[in-house]
């Protein structure tokens, strides 16, 4: 790293070695943000925010919008899959956005 750079630790480090990552999936229960679907050209974006404590593992996720959203609008967020990153699994986009990649996984 350039001098004067501060290098970033990954934040698995943070947990133990018998620890498993927590996994957040929404179908069954969640708030509304699991109501906002995947776009390639999306009005939201996500960001951890740490509210409770500064415990990498504990963060919230909130929803903040990237432009000016009219009332009644779907609101939607780039999942950010990458394509082949689960061999065997393929899921295909229809957002419908002109700049669609067409594949999310």
């Amino acid at each position: 790293a350039p001098k004067g750079s501060k290098k970033l630790k990954s934040t698995r480090k943070y947990f133990g070695h018998d620890e498993e990552p927590y996994t957040m999936d929404a179908k069954g229960k969640g708030n509304i943000g699991r109501y906002l679907n995947h776009c390639c050209a999306p009005n939201c974006f996500v960001q951890s925010v740490f509210v409770d404590t500064h415990d990498l593992r504990f963060h919230w996720v909130a929803f903040f919008s990237s432009c000016q959203i009219a009332a009644g609008a779907e609101l939607n967020w780039d999942y950010q899959y990458v394509p082949g990153q689960l061999e065997g699994r393929e899921l295909w986009c229809k957002c419908g956005a002109e700049n669609c990649k067409g594949r999310l996984l």
